[in-house]
């Protein structure tokens, strides 16, 4: 009885620490993201508009890159497949 006692306290304590980490994390998240997000606008309205245009066209050639690079090892994947 006392050993089921002990682990049900162990369970609740695991569950708690799990809670209180992790509650931690997302609310931390909830702040500090909008300030992350403020300070990178702010940033980005100070640069040229030169350097905005190059940095919105590097964004794209990034995900168009990394989209590229997943249909590749996609098709490498379904002709293994077959193969």
């Amino acid at each position: 009885m006392r050993r089921q006692s002990e682990k049900r306290w162990d369970s609740f304590l695991n569950l708690f620490r799990f809670l209180v980490i992790y509650g931690a994390g997302v609310v931390s998240l909830l702040y500090l993201l909008p300030i992350i997000g403020l300070f990178v606008e702010h940033q980005y309205e100070t640069l040229s508009s030169v350097a905005k245009f190059s940095s919105v066209i590097g964004f794209f050639l990034v995900v168009g890159a990394w989209q590229i690079v997943n249909i590749r090892d996609r098709l490498r994947a379904e002709i293994r497949k077959t193969a």
